[in-house]
């Protein structure tokens, strides 16, 4: 039996929540961890619409890149988000969002539209998550040391990059006196011991940190472990967005027609149509702002779903090409891969994915 924390597990590892964005409203918004899951739903939009068809369908779960609660409710009335929440918890449907985590996730929402547009080359470009960090210090018996990081790195501990269980050591002495009360591990209660040590360093995410002090207090060996969570600077993350090349330059016109056949859209263009575009940089959903990080990373164009006037009118005075391919086509393609993606790391479940019918909630036509 598969629950809704087997499906937040293989979704941290698809898509880490600390990739997303700090304003964003990711991971279970209903539902509990412990309930069980034999059908799942993915979808685009947290639709009045694709919450009926997962009831109908028989689905504990609907996975969905939009979040459906972005602020505290006062009602749960007639308006948007009302009939959704009200259709899943009336079904005992489970609702969990990945947002802005698979937009900038390997695979995700990005790397998908960059191949579908047929980019070479691809590399990340523009704004990424600002993520809050943490140096764990924890003091322990040096012939427990191993142990002790092995529990913190399953934990989530010591990833830097693209290495894991990354520690850093210092041997040294640690002293102390229990009390009548105490259980100690070493020594006698009311005398002064002194203990061979290691003082331990390793890094830890913010989302890990609540996990990884569990994984230190049942590890370690003593009743009562010394350590600290020291605060590093915030930093951001890689970029969201993706850029790359085409296999051949065309003018703007013919990549125009090359976008649209290849997401099934109408997408708006501006620029001038002969503007050759050979550099494409992109980011799906709506994010007209980034095609300034687009033109400092060297591209001709810049491909969005959604495009404000007054930015277009900015962006093709600086020389860059901008077309506005739609929110539904630029995303929709991505959230297919993730209900592929998350068969294959629970085939138990059945998953089913949920595509508008022309006319329907979030498919223009």
């Amino acid at each position: 039996m598969r629950t809704v924390g087997d499906v937040l597990d293989a979704l941290e590892a698809i898509a880490p929540a600390s990739a997303a964005f700090p304003w964003d409203r990711i991971g279970l918004q209903i539902g509990e961890r412990e309930a069980r899951v034999e059908r799942a739903m993915v979808s685009l939009d947290s639709s009045p619409a694709a919450a009926v068809q997962a009831a109908a369908s028989g689905c504990e779960l609907l996975l969905s890149h939009h979040p459906l609660i972005w602020d505290p409710l006062k009602s749960i009335g007639s308006a948007h988000p009302g009939p959704t929440i009200r259709t899943l918890i009336a079904s005992g449907i489970a609702f969990v969002s990945a947002h802005t985590n698979w937009d900038a996730a390997a695979g995700g929402i990005n790397d998908v539209l960059a191949s579908k547009l047929g980019l070479r080359d691809v590399r990340r470009f523009g704004v990424g998550s600002t993520a809050r960090a943490y140096k764990l210090v924890v003091f322990a018996p040096v012939a427990d040391s191993d142990k002790l990081v092995d529990a913190l790195s399953e934990a989530g501990a010591g990833v830097i990059g693209e290495y894991q269980r990354c520690a850093f050591f210092h041997d040294g002495t640690g002293t102390f006196r229990g009390g009548d009360e105490s259980r100690l591990t070493i020594g006698q209660a009311g005398r002064i011991e002194e203990v061979a040590e290691t003082r331990i360093e390793m890094f830890v995410p913010d989302d890990k940190v609540r996990r990884v002090e569990d994984a230190l207090r049942r590890a370690h060996s003593y009743e009562e472990p010394a350590y600290d969570f020291l605060a590093l600077r915030e930093s951001s993350g890689p970029g969201m967005g993706r850029i790359g090349r085409l296999h051949e330059g065309l003018d703007l016109r013919r990549f125009r027609d090359l976008v649209d056949e290849r997401l099934a859209t109408r997408s708006w263009t501006w620029g001038d149509p002969a503007k050759l575009a050979a550099t494409v940089a992109l980011v799906g959903g709506a994010a007209d702002g980034e095609w300034r990080a687009a033109l400092t990373a060297g591209a001709d164009v810049f491909v969005t779903g959604e495009v404000r006037q007054n930015v277009a009118v900015e962006a093709e005075a600086a020389g860059i090409a901008i077309l506005a391919a739609g929110h539904y086509a630029t995303e929709n393609p991505g959230m297919e891969e993730l209900c592929r993606r998350m068969a294959l790391s629970l085939p138990e479940i059945e998953w089913q994915f949920y595509d508008p019918t022309p006319g329907g909630a979030g498919k223009p036509w």
